[in-house]
């Protein structure tokens, strides 16, 4: 049996032993709690095939994940009210179908590959939670997601494009995302139902928690990621059709690398010496979605419209604009009232720093920074799936994706892949 059955197998037994404090909860993909929070253990299959463009036009790749949280209720074992602690493991294993078909270095077809080295079994969080009345605090081990730029709409797409957050905000050092965290603490603070405001801080680390997500020491930690967010969350007509905007901030002070300039203010990449250092970096972002249509009585029964954009510091970030746009729809064919569907359009924009920089470097026939496979500018994934639940355990999410310019680069031919997730939970 592997590592991973073995711890799990072991904490769902001590759950499910009549234990009445403790729970198994998974959340969805990228860390972002959906709507349902039954005790279940989640398994998730993406396999994706390359149907035209890409690389060679042909080829196939499967990416898996085995995910478990563990939830005790501390106000039931030792009569703390509301305090409750969250674990999370996952097990993955299988190859970017993205970087190995079409050659995208900047987004992944699907969302459970990477982040944990392949270890056996990897943590992805540890923490306490407090709620108090219109209070939340948290701290422990913490991935920013869990928290900020998040929404259980994102991940009902496979790309990583926005699956989990919009994407130019985890490819950061300092948001950490599922599966990976550092040391953090977060608070939120709530004015009335419709309005909330949310702050935190949190160890930037570039080596993480480690191969198996049990590093937890200091070293190599660079500098502070102080997030901010602003949401509102109210409803509108007879119905009651709910909207979600977000407004957030973050300052990283960390210092990095400029993309362009050395310490003098030359090309850095003709002056041979080394890039110029930064001593901070920030991001601005804006999220929202509305539901235009109910179905049902559902948060997300219905159509629902969701756009969203991230501006970050043009001077160390690769990608220094980020923008989407969308539909999604729940119960909207009569006598499947959970099945849903989505199109959704993402654009990456490179900063143009950094594609002047790659341009001087393909004239002198230097590796381009980024690990990039030409000059880098922009990319574009189109991707529009349609979710079937076949019973309370089990659904089929066959998804198209269409990537324009993988990896930001005109050198790489676009690219259609076919995908489908498997979702068993227990």
């Amino acid at each position: 049996m592997r590592p991973f059955s073995i711890a799990a197998a072991g904490a769902a037994a001590f759950c499910l032993a009549g234990f009445p404090s403790c729970a198994l909860a998974a959340p969805s993909q990228g860390g972002n709690k959906g709507a349902q929070d039954d005790p279940l253990l989640k398994i998730t299959s993406e396999p994706v095939v390359l149907a035209a463009g890409g690389k060679s036009g042909r080829g196939a790749a499967y990416a898996q994940q085995i995910e478990l949280n563990l939830k005790l209720d501390w106000t039931k074992l030792a009569g703390v009210k509301g305090l409750t602690s969250h674990i999370t493991f996952v097990n993955r294993f299988g190859e970017n179908g993205s970087r190995a078909l079409a050659g995208d270095t900047l987004f992944q077809a699907q969302s459970v590959f990477g982040g944990t080295h392949h270890a056996p079994i990897h943590l992805v969080q540890a923490y306490l939670e407090e709620e108090a009345g219109p209070v939340d605090v948290a701290g422990g081990r913490l991935p920013v997601g869990e928290a900020f730029a998040k929404s259980p709409l994102y991940c009902r797409f496979m790309n990583t494009a926005i699956c989990g957050y919009p994407h130019s905000l985890p490819s950061k050092e300092g948001f950490t995302a599922f599966p990976n965290s550092t040391w953090g603490a977060r608070a939120r603070v709530s004015a009335g139902k419709s309005f909330s405001l949310r702050a935190g801080a949190y160890q930037v680390r570039p080596k993480l928690g480690g191969k198996w997500g049990f590093d937890w020491g200091w070293s190599g930690t660079t500098g502070l990621y102080l997030p901010v967010e602003a949401a509102w969350e109210p409803t509108f007509g007879a119905k009651g059709l709910p909207g979600h905007y977000k407004l957030g901030a973050a300052l990283d002070t960390s210092d990095y690398d400029d993309v362009y300039f050395d310490v003098a203010g030359r090309p850095y990449v003709l002056s041979d010496a080394p890039p110029g250092k930064r001593s901070s970096r920030h991001s601005v972002y804006v999220l929202a979605d509305q539901m235009l249509v109910r179905h049902g009585e559902g948060d997300q029964n219905g159509l629902i419209a969701m756009a969203g954009y991230v501006r970050s510091d043009p001077r160390t970030s690769q990608m220094s604009s980020f923008a989407f746009a969308g539909l999604l729809d729940q119960g909207f064919l009569p006598g499947r009232p959970e099945d849903k569907a989505g199109i959704v359009v993402a654009y990456a924009g490179i900063s143009d720093g950094l594609t002047a920089t790659q341009g001087l470097q393909q004239k002198r026939g230097l590796p381009l920074d980024r690990g990039a496979n030409g000059i880098q500018s922009h990319e574009v994934v189109i991707e529009a799936d349609y979710e079937a639940k076949i019973d309370d355990r089990f659904s089929i999410m066959p998804d198209l994706q269409y990537l324009i310019r993988p990896g930001a680069a005109a050198s790489q031919r676009n690219a259609l892949l076919i995908g489908m997730r498997f979702n068993a939970q227990f």
